[in-house]
């Protein structure tokens, strides 16, 4: 398997976790280390493996069920970093409600031991339609 097709299967072991809402999964993904990020959005920066992998216990707790359907992903590899910029469209149900919403995700990968692992995750909501989120629309 060449790198771009290992860190695209890499991304979606990621999100094959998250759907699960299976914490054991989603740590087999990410790489052990003091200095993984994480931010959820509306959330602020996590930093190391504690805080990351509690967040991601929180959000299986209080979630029924979740789906994502990804689109627009681009793959970018450098040497040992990888990155994947994906629009998740996702359709959730927690313990009060359904919730629908689209976020702009940023997956950045180490090849640690020959396997890429997961050392940042940031995703933050998209609200309005992504032709109207160019420069010249900034405010």
């Amino acid at each position: 398997m060449d790198d771009r097709a290992a860190v695209v299967a890499a991304n979606d072991a990621f999100y094959r976790a998250f759907e699960g809402l299976d914490l054991a999964h989603m740590e087999a993904v990410w790489l052990r280390a003091p200095y993984i990020t994480c931010v959820h959005p509306g959330w602020g920066l996590l930093i190391g493996w504690g805080p990351v992998m509690e967040s991601w216990q929180r959000i299986f707790t209080n979630t029924v069920s979740m789906h994502f359907e990804l689109t627009d992903a681009r793959a970018e590899i450098r040497g040992d970093l990888a990155w994947v910029l994906v629009v998740e469209n996702l359709q959730s149900v927690d313990v009060d409600r359904k919730s629908e919403g689209r976020m702009q995700a940023t997956n950045l990968f180490q090849r640690h031991e020959g396997r890429w692992c997961l050392v940042h995750h940031h995703a933050s909501p998209i609200y309005a339609p992504v032709a109207d989120s160019g420069p010249e629309h900034m405010h």
